[in-house]
């Protein structure tokens, strides 16, 4: 019996870690350097492959660069898309009198391109209370061979209270569309 409730522990802990996205050394930030936008603060960074620098993710842009909260870089792993071995998002936190995050998703495709989704930026003035994100098929709500973009609201609490889907794409190895960031204000 000890045995087969360790199983379901360990089990319950593998998809739990399979549905989120882990801190990763695997990408890193390189290349801090001025936009030449002074009297703005822009400053521009670039994403590498952390063991081959010559392998560049994207360039990012961070404008007030002295609100800077942190950069963070997380991955989820087996996604279940078709040719894709991982999602890397870096999460850009900003903190002033009101805070916000700025997220930037990339496929990584089992050639080792990199596929940008368009950016999701949420703003907070107070507790979040609804937050756009990503939802991948292995992920809690997530739908097979679809990305969802979704408004996720939350109770007080912060458990989940609804789902709005805002957009459906169906992954068939494509292109996406660039377009300007989709925003969340919660004031």
């Amino acid at each position: 019996m000890k045995n087969l409730i360790l199983f379901a522990f360990l089990f319950g802990i593998c998809i739990i870690n399979a549905q989120e996205f882990q801190l990763t050394d695997t990408y890193d930030i390189t290349n801090q350097r001025n936009s030449g936008q002074e009297e703005e603060d822009t400053w521009l960074v670039d994403i590498i492959v952390t063991n081959n620098p010559e392998s560049h993710v994207a360039t990012l842009s961070i404008p007030d660069f002295g609100l800077l909260d942190g950069i963070r870089i997380s991955v989820l792993s087996n996604p279940y898309l078709e040719d894709i071995n991982e999602i890397l998002k870096v999460t850009v936190a900003y903190n002033a009198c009101c805070s916000s995050k700025e997220e930037y998703y990339y496929l990584v495709t089992n050639k080792n391109d990199f596929i940008a989704l368009p950016s999701i930026k949420n703003e907070y003035a107070y507790e979040p209370i609804t937050d756009i994100h990503y939802i991948f098929p292995n992920q809690l709500f997530g739908k097979e061979g679809t990305i969802l973009r979704a408004a996720v609201q939350y109770t007080q609490t912060a458990t989940i209270k609804d789902i709005k889907v805002l957009r459906s794409i169906a992954w068939n190895d494509d292109d996406f569309d660039t377009e300007d960031a989709i925003t969340a204000i919660n004031y």
